[in-house]
């Protein structure tokens, strides 16, 4: 892309800034007078500042942060980015605010396994939510894709709903979104993806299935998951002239905060402009560190890798697999993200939470999250050659103490449970905390999760039914760390009274 010179990067501004001695009168407190004081030091405070001149204004964007953000956007091939300094919370909470401003039907179509941020989102705007449940990967337990025939179903009988889905997911399963906004567009539905963790998709040809070049309307993606922003950072792309870019600076004035932090704001930027100079060559060594680490899989006999021990059918065959020649054939997954490494112990004596304990206590090997059947590793841009073959070894070690179990039914997540009354409602009643068990046809009073993935289990609401509490005590009793709003998870949860 061509750069206005005019503007360099913000982290060069910072830098320069820094060095020219001005008389900070201004907040913050620290007054970048980092000297001796060895965490502002390490942290990099003198690069700390406020909205002053020269570095313009987050939410009235005209100067470097507008020419930064038209770089990103340029990059990601968006119409409009904005910088979120929130996490992409900020951005699902201001995406969903804008979109059911447009359409006013207060509906909101959305995919059950979207995170709770989507639910908040809902909640904050008084939507009721039309639920797509994703279909069960046959033989693993984790969701797959959404497909275009169920968003097809939902929109014909809630036209122009906005509509929100999550791809890639926590275990790195794409939908397609290309097909998807085809049909949304069809019937005057804006289509937003949750890309939290597919920043680095659509951006190099070895990792596909980006949510922006497949035309979806909003995309949030945070920068730190995959690439290399600091934790916090992420971008919200707007494109397809449904949306109007005022109405997202609006909802994000509201949901972002008014004293956004230019270090966070730099590391998107700087994120933009590694990828720009050094993406090819970053890309594709992230790209040959998955394929050796996928040759290293062969010791590998009773805990299963999909996507990488096992390619999907969706997957290229393009590299060494450590079950050479095998794989799995799933209409229920549309498309596979390799920088997730999936860790099935699904048909084994053993749970995804006891496989990521003992990668922790044997290995130093700490995994991004664990469920029942399952544990996710998550890897990245800058990730290192000796860190996935320790990664490999481990598994290898990990796996030799694990056996292969007669074929049992993989966890699910629960069904959807029956609507009672609206989250709204339910919210405004008494409620009291029951045990677990004690609460099986009850109405719930609170948002129940697992963190992470933080996708709640249970929305205000709804009824607890046989099979969502023995889910939750199945959940429990492996380890899964289970939240919810009213504070008493997991041994308590509120009900209506």
């Amino acid at each position: 892309m061509i750069k206005d010179d005019a503007f360099p990067s913000l982290f060069q501004q910072l830098k320069a800034y820094a060095a020219s001695g001005a008389v900070p009168m201004h907040v913050p407190g620290h007054k970048r007078n980092a000297a001796g004081i060895a965490f502002l030091e390490k942290l990099g405070a003198r690069y700390d500042i406020t909205e002053i001149a020269g570095f313009d204004d987050l939410h009235h964007p005209h100067g470097i942060l507008r020419e930064a953000m038209k770089r990103a956007a340029a990059l990601w091939n968006s119409a409009d980015a904005f910088f979120l300094v929130n996490g992409s919370t900020c951005g699902i909470l201001a995406a969903v605010a804008a979109a059911s401003k447009l359409c006013g039907n207060g509906t909101l179509i959305m995919a059950r396994n979207c995170h709770r941020s989507v639910y908040n989102a809902a909640e904050l705007n008084g939507l009721t939510p039309v639920y797509i449940a994703p279909p069960t990967v046959a033989g693993f337990g984790f969701c797959g894709s959404i497909s275009p025939k169920a968003i097809e179903i939902a929109v014909q009988d809630n036209l122009g709903t906005p509509i929100i889905l999550t791809s890639p997911t926590y275990e790195g399963v794409i939908s397609n979104i290309a097909e998807i906004a085809v049909i949304c567009h069809m019937y005057g539905s804006p289509l937003i993806v949750d890309e939290a963790h597919g920043a680095h998709l659509g951006l190099s040809p070895y990792f596909t299935g980006g949510a922006v070049h497949a035309g979806a309307d909003i995309v949030i993606q945070s920068v730190h998951k995959t690439l290399t922003g600091l934790t916090q950072t992420g971008l919200l792309h707007l494109s397809g002239g449904l949306i109007r870019r005022e109405d997202i600076l609006r909802e994000l004035s509201v949901y972002e905060t008014s004293s956004p932090s230019y270090l966070l704001m730099a590391a998107i930027d700087g994120t933009r402009e590694l990828v720009e100079e050094r993406g090819s060559a970053l890309f594709q060594a992230w790209r040959a560190r998955l394929d050796r680490f996928d040759g290293l899989l062969s010791p590998v006999q009773n805990l299963r890798l999909p996507g990488h021990g096992e390619l999907f059918s969706c997957q290229k065959r393009g590299h060494q697999a450590g079950y050479s020649g095998r794989g799995i054939e799933s209409a229920e997954v549309c498309g596979f993200d390799r920088s997730k490494i999936l860790i099935s112990c699904e048909g084994t004596d053993t749970t995804g939470v006891a496989v990521m304990d003992a990668l922790r206590a044997g290995f130093g090997i700490e995994c991004e999250m664990a469920a029942c059947g399952h544990a996710v590793a998550m890897t990245g841009l800058l990730d290192s050659d000796e860190h996935l073959e320790k990664l490999a070894a481990a598994l290898a070690a990990v796996d030799a103490g694990v056996r292969r179990t007669a074929p049992r039914v993989p966890f699910t997540a629960p069904k959807i449970p029956p609507r009672r009354m609206a989250v709204s409602q339910a919210r405004r009643q008494p409620a009291r905390a029951l045990a677990l068990r004690d609460a099986r046809g009850r109405i719930c009073a609170e948002y129940i999760w697992a963190y992470p993935p933080g996708i709640p289990l249970v929305v205000p609401g709804e009824e607890l039914t046989d099979e969502v509490v023995s889910s939750l005590s199945i959940q429990r009793e492996a380890g899964v760390l289970l939240y919810g709003s009213g504070g008493g998870m997991p041994k308590t949860v509120c009900v209506l009274r």
